[in-house]
């Protein structure tokens, strides 16, 4: 975003004669550099407001805060509005209408951000391609996202999530994707769901918009009659006739995914080859590491019902195998049955299991009553401590686990 304070001011009705320019913007203090535009967003535990001595310190040049802020403005310009996050949301809609790419949503409950980083990594061969960083997502991360985008990208792969009914519906209207990617959908965020088929149906909103071209859909979603009514000509995606560097489902799904666009698009296999070979798991996504000859799987970033089966079904062969598991939160009603669903699935592959988190205890059970063991911990620091007793040179270890849990840290450690 190339503005001034003045023209952001006007763009909320506030006059301002300073012309200082903005050349970043920022919701988090930590991240603030010379030129910034900060929005002073209110949390559980802290209110933006509190940083912005801060934020003038380190060179933020405005600040967005809330009407009813009243203290110093530390030199800086303070744009007064009634919701921050909404004035945060506006401006990014306001700024994408004045540029033209071609906008690629992602969205689904498993798998996104990878997806979202094979594409854009395949595009990039033949278009000038922009994408979310990380998992830049949320009614926040994608507007900061599009505010911070430089522009002159012909494609913009955007990341789409949601928690809750009505929170996609809103990320269109301040991008509205031409072409959409739909992953696998699990019990994820489940907590403001009663059944699988309202997610289905939630994820399904990024798909309404008049400006969607085409949807590109997991051949496991067909399921579900929200994805079958979705209207935009359809491309069911699940397994790709291209070579991938890697053999976990999940990941091959991905690749399928990012196949499906690139050809859609134009692209020649051998355009598609060239960037496949450059495609590597996301951080914490699977990523398989050796260390004092055992094998560990990294797919700690974060954890569903679907993608802990997922993982322990494409775990290879070793001395044993051992899971280090993190409990999978936010499942509401559904926690005990799916951590009991996945332990089943894990049962016949693991030797041994290690848990962290009282949500695991019917993982446990399932364990115990098949003859096997697994011991249940509160901390992960417990849990690591065991994990480098029992583990011997040839054994596979996977770690998977809610990001809350950052198990990625287990193995740093060892």
């Amino acid at each position: 975003m190339r503005k001034t304070v003045h023209e952001i001011a006007k763009f909320f009705r506030h006059h301002s004669i300073r012309d200082d320019a903005i050349t970043h913007v920022a919701f988090d203090s930590r991240k603030v550099q010379k030129g910034t535009l900060f929005f002073a967003l209110s949390g559980e535990k802290v209110n933006g407001y509190q940083f912005l001595e801060e934020v003038a310190e380190k060179g933020g040049v405005a600040a967005i805060v809330s009407k009813d802020y009243v203290g110093s403005n530390f030199g800086m310009e303070l744009i007064p509005v009634s919701d921050v996050k909404w004035a945060l949301q506006e401006l990014a809609r306001g700024v994408f209408k004045e540029k033209t790419p071609l906008v690629i949503g992602v969205t689904g409950t498993v798998g996104k951000t990878t997806a979202k980083e094979f594409l854009a990594t395949i595009l990039a061969e033949k278009f000038r391609v922009a994408k979310s960083p990380g998992s830049m997502n949320s009614q926040v991360g994608l507007p900061l996202t599009i505010l911070n985008w430089k522009g002159g990208d012909e494609i913009f792969v955007l990341e789409m999530g949601m928690s809750q009914k009505g929170e996609l519906s809103r990320l269109v209207e301040i991008a509205p994707p031409q072409l959409g990617v739909l992953t696998k959908l699990s019990l994820v965020h489940s907590a403001f769901f009663d059944d699988i088929k309202e997610i289905a149906e939630a994820k399904c909103e990024m798909f309404q918009p008049k400006s969607m071209e085409h949807a590109f859909l997991n051949q496991d979603t067909e399921g579900f009659e929200a994805v079958r009514k979705i209207k935009a000509p359809k491309t069911w995606f699940k397994k790709c006739d291209l070579r991938a560097p890697f053999d976990q489902l999940q990941l091959l799904e991905n690749f399928a995914a990012a196949v499906s666009v690139a050809r859609f698009l134009g692209m020649s296999d051998e355009e598609i080859k060239r960037g496949a070979k450059k495609l590597k798991p996301f951080d914490h996504r699977g990523e398989k590491i050796e260390k004092k000859g055992v094998l560990f799987i990294d797919d700690s970033y974060n954890a569903s019902p679907v993608a802990s089966k997922a993982a322990f079904i494409g775990m290879p062969e070793g001395k044993k195998r051992i899971a280090l598991f993190g409990a999978m939160k936010e499942l509401g009603a559904f926690e005990e049955v799916s951590h009991r669903e996945v332990a089943e699935c894990a049962f016949p592959v693991i030797d041994q299991l290690l848990c962290v988190g009282k949500e695991c205890r019917p993982m446990i059970e399932v364990f115990e009553r098949g003859g096997k063991r697994a011991e249940l911990f509160e901390e992960k620091e417990e849990a690591a401590t065991r994990l480098k007793e029992v583990m011997e040179e040839g054994d596979v270890v996977l770690i998977k686990g809610s990001n809350s849990f950052r198990l990625w840290t287990v193995l740093e450690n060892i």
